[in-house]
């Protein structure tokens, strides 16, 4: 019995070592949601939470990463291939964020693009709404 208490009491290892912290901030700062991020790193998104909440440091450094991605891409960052395809993509499924992914942009670039260009947003519009029905 005393062998069984000694054994829940011994700590694991910690899984979300400096060589695992530091691909998981680039994959954040290169624009993964933290989930994806913390995949490609090895690690589960409840470990990255956890270790946010008990560790300053590192919630700062997640924050740093997150800010440097929040620039938005020009525009003109994605090819008129890219371009065409997000088209296509979205003429078929009606999905904004699916049809960037789809046609390798960023989705952040579509919405800033929207934002920014009342033509391109009515193209848009009209390319994920032509198929709804009547009210």
């Amino acid at each position: 019995m005393a062998t069984a208490t000694v054994k829940r009491a011994e700590r694991r290892p910690s899984r979300f070592t400096p060589e695992r912290r530091r691909p998981f901030l680039e994959y954040l700062q290169a624009g993964m949601a933290t989930t994806k991020a913390a995949a490609e790193a090895g690690i589960t998104s409840a470990t990255v939470y956890q270790r946010r909440r008990r560790d300053p440091d590192f919630a700062a450094a997640m924050d740093r990463a997150t800010a440097a991605r929040s620039t938005p891409e020009p525009a003109d960052a994605a090819t008129d291939a890219q371009w065409t395809a997000f088209y296509e993509h979205l003429a078929t499924h009606g999905v904004l964020r699916q049809a960037a992914l789809a046609a390798g942009i960023r989705p952040e670039t579509v919405y800033d693009r929207r934002r920014s260009d009342t033509g391109f947003a009515q193209q848009t519009d009209y390319l994920r709404l032509r198929d709804e029905p009547a009210l």
